[in-house]
């Protein structure tokens, strides 16, 4: 069934004899006369001009080409011409399909004058006479000439109008013989012998081009298709009907299809601001702009409805994420490698020894053996009793060597009671110095001390631990900071002994400390910060 939707004017073949005719290159005239029949009596009786008269030898081929496209146009409708389109669009790209189609239009533009023309000369004229051109091509609209779209999904319908229209079997043929150059011209390698092998280089080809379209490709399809006389069209068609969207040059032809029907768009708001409804004159072209920017952009629309199905959706940053990763995944997968392969040859080493060490000990288990076939069971006895003997005289050796240390250790005892009498002795006599006559030991037990100046806090504590103070009882000071008056006598309140060290702590500080000593309270002023001062002065306070 054909789409009544189908905006291609191309004819159904169903042709009279006057359309043959036409078709043929005969002019019709009126008088009912057969032209078939004339034309066969001439060349009967012009022998030797039709001789010199150029048949073309491949006028049949072309014209069963042309039926079997114009047969799956009819059942295919609208579809199919958009696959055509898109076939010739692919394979006359370039500048020779600009020529090619321009070349074109301007014979279908002539052939519309001179039918116009025809049918505005009247029956009884002698003289032709140039018909008026219509008013509505000459309406402006926006402030400009009326335009006349040219852009590719213009010139795919254009294409497949010419490729699948009888009345312009002319130009199927021009079509069909460019397509035949570009092959020529274009093909590197000889379409295969065989139909299997032609039909298997096609099915590679289609799902080459499921992914990407190339006119190389495409161009070799259709040397295939040829060379089975187009067996295997309405296969081919079926299998990429959806790949229209997806071309060679696809964002720069949309860009200016798109750019041509914006244009086309403001002109119609200019003039609708201007005058509006239109001047009856000017429908015809408000018609046709607003048919192409409905096609432009109803185009555009699946394009993007198909590569949004068709193209996973990821940013920019997303791909740059995650081809960081990647690379830091393959880098630490590399160093795992790496240490792999370090692993396996430390093992393979490793493995190679311990086959030394295993040959060596079965080497050495076989002598051993050998040793012990050829011992004789009494010499054995003999030796195990020769280290029993051994053992023997071992063990009494161990006893008397523990026998002698327990007397070295008995007279070492009595060594060191002799050496403490003795040196209790010449303490009596203050032969020796007394040790104990500079040790704070539990002077300062349960008193607390507080420090201004000195070192650190640390500095102090192994003599004030010595003398028995805990560390909740000590506090420090740093001299370099000055106090005030009333913190300094909340300080020195709760001591029992404040120490304050003059070449750390400034003369003010030590006045601040100076009033607040009470009766029961130790005052220690100490110029230099070494801990022998302190313990000094806490003998000659403390020590009775």
């Amino acid at each position: 069934m054909i789409n009544p939707l189908d905006d291609l004017n191309i004819s159904r073949n169903q042709k009279s004899l006057d359309e043959l005719e036409k078709l043929a290159g005969f002019s019709p005239r009126k008088g009912g006369s057969n032209k078939f029949t004339d034309m066969a009596e001439k060349l009967v009786k012009q022998v030797e001009k039709s001789a010199e008269r150029s048949v073309e030898p491949d006028a049949d081929k072309y014209w069963d080409i042309h039926k079997k496209f114009v047969k799956l146009y009819e059942t295919s409708g609208r579809s199919f011409a958009l696959f055509i389109g898109d076939l010739l669009d692919i394979i006359l790209g370039g500048p020779v399909q600009t020529r090619l189609v321009n070349e074109m239009i301007e014979e279908k533009i002539n052939r519309m004058r001179k039918a116009r023309e025809a049918a505005a000369e009247p029956s009884t004229q002698k003289h032709k006479v140039q018909a008026r051109r219509s008013s509505k091509y000459d309406v402006v609209i926006g402030g400009e000439k009326r335009i006349f779209s040219r852009h590719f999904l213009k010139r795919k319908g254009f294409l497949a109008a010419l490729f699948l229209d009888s009345d312009e079997y002319p130009s199927f043929k021009k079509l069909i013989r460019q397509i035949e150059i570009v092959c020529r011209e274009s093909l590197t390698e000889p379409v295969p012998a065989t139909e299997e092998k032609r039909l298997e280089a096609l099915r590679k080809i289609i799902e080459e081009l499921r992914y990407e379209i190339s006119q190389a490709e495409v161009v070799q399809a259709w040397a295939l298709l040829e060379a089975d006389s187009f067996k295997h069209l309405e296969w081919v068609f079926n299998e990429t009907r959806s790949l229209n969207l997806v071309r060679p040059n696809f964002y720069e032809d949309l860009d200016k299809a798109y750019r041509d029907g914006k244009k086309l768009l403001k002109l119609l708001i200019e003039d609708a601001q201007t005058s509006f409804p239109p001047d009856p004159e000017k429908q015809d072209a408000y018609e046709d702009y607003l048919s192409n920017i409905l096609e432009i952009y109803t185009h555009h629309h699946f394009v993007l409805k198909y590569f949004n199905q068709t193209r996973p959706s990821i940013s920019l940053k997303d791909f740059e994420i995650t081809k960081e990763e990647l690379h830091e995944k393959i880098q630490d997968l590399r160093e795992e490698n790496d240490e792999l392969r370090r692993r396996i040859n430390s093992i393979n080493v490793e493995k190679d020894q311990a086959l030394a060490e295993a040959r060596a000990l079965r080497n050495q288990n076989e002598e051993l053996k050998a040793k012990l076939a050829r011992l004789d069971p009494v010499e054995v006895q003999k030796q195990l009793q020769a280290a029993e003997a051994k053992v023997r005289a071992a063990r009494k050796e161990l006893q008397e060597t523990i026998d002698e240390e327990k007397e070295l250790l008995a007279d070492m005892r009595k060594l060191d009671e002799e050496n403490q009498e003795m040196t209790r002795k010449l303490q009596q006599l203050h032969a020796i110095p007394d040790e104990d006559a500079y040790s704070v030991e539990g002077l300062l037990a349960g008193k607390r001390v507080a420090i201004f100046g000195g070192v650190g806090r640390d500095h102090y504590l192994p003599i004030l631990k010595e003398a028995g103070v805990t560390n909740e009882n000590y506090e420090w000071y740093e001299g370099y900071h000055t106090i005030s008056q009333a913190r300094t006598a909340e300080i020195v309140g709760r001591c029992d002994l404040v120490v304050v060290v003059t070449s750390y702590a400034g003369h003010l500080l030590l006045y601040q400390v100076r009033p607040c000593i009470e009766d029961h309270q130790h005052f220690f002023k100490i110029h230099n910060s070494g801990a022998g001062s302190l313990r000094k002065e806490i003998l000659k306070t403390f020590k009775k």
